[in-house]
């Protein structure tokens, strides 16, 4: 992401250890006009038959798509505790309907999982292949409006994530952001509404 995105979306940059920038959102939650904007850059790269071991040659461009534009696959505001809670529970149905493939898994690249009372990310890494289709092409996760003390390292094992919502948890130390800057592809980090916010600093965090 470029300085210049980050400025004009009202935010800032955090400064990786490579020197990529990448724009940390501190007044507005990713909107879908920014969601669909990431895809529209992604898509050439995503038009071709998935390579998953798994499922390699099985899909086809048409059904390979409809998995970069699934619906989100929405936990929120389901009283959760546990990530492992989500397994028995069917995720909410929006304006689209969830997409399934015959063994159940969803159509996604996206999952939402604010507005819970989630305080830890045990089982994250478990929680997204047993969800999606294809889990390593995850690029938006929302976890704002939980009780998260911290940002979890299990977060870098989503290396194509773009998208992070953590506003509205109870991050309290800055520090705890430099855990992320090995996420290269991340150009939106939403964190207002932590502790962290009254910190001196604060939004020059990374500069």
């Amino acid at each position: 992401a470029q300085t210049s995105g980050a400025s004009r979306h009202g935010g800032r940059c955090v400064r990786n250890a490579a020197g990529v920038e990448k724009a940390a959102m501190l007044s507005e939650e990713a909107v879908s006009p920014d969601v669909l904007s990431w895809i529209a850059d992604l898509q050439e790269q995503n038009t071709l038959p998935s390579t998953s071991r798994d499922i390699a040659g099985s899909i086809l461009t048409r059904e390979f798509d409809s998995i970069l534009y699934g619906p989100i696959v929405d936990y929120s505001f389901r009283n959760l505790e546990t990530l492992s809670d989500c397994v028995k529970l069917t995720p909410r149905s929006g304006f689209r309907p969830n997409q399934y493939t015959d063994d159940k898994k969803l159509k996604s690249c996206s999952l939402r999982l604010s507005h819970n009372r989630l305080c830890e990310m045990t089982g994250l890494d478990q929680l997204i292949p047993a969800l999606l289709v294809e889990p390593e092409r995850l690029f938006w996760i929302d976890l704002s409006f939980n009780t998260f003390p911290s940002i979890d390292p299990v977060l870098l094992k989503l290396t194509r994530l773009q998208i992070l919502n953590l506003h509205a948890n109870q991050i309290s130390e800055l520090f705890e952001v430099d855990k992320l800057v090995s996420l290269n592809n991340l150009r939106n980090l939403t964190l207002h509404g932590n502790p962290m916010e009254q910190t001196k600093g604060y939004r020059y965090l990374g500069g």
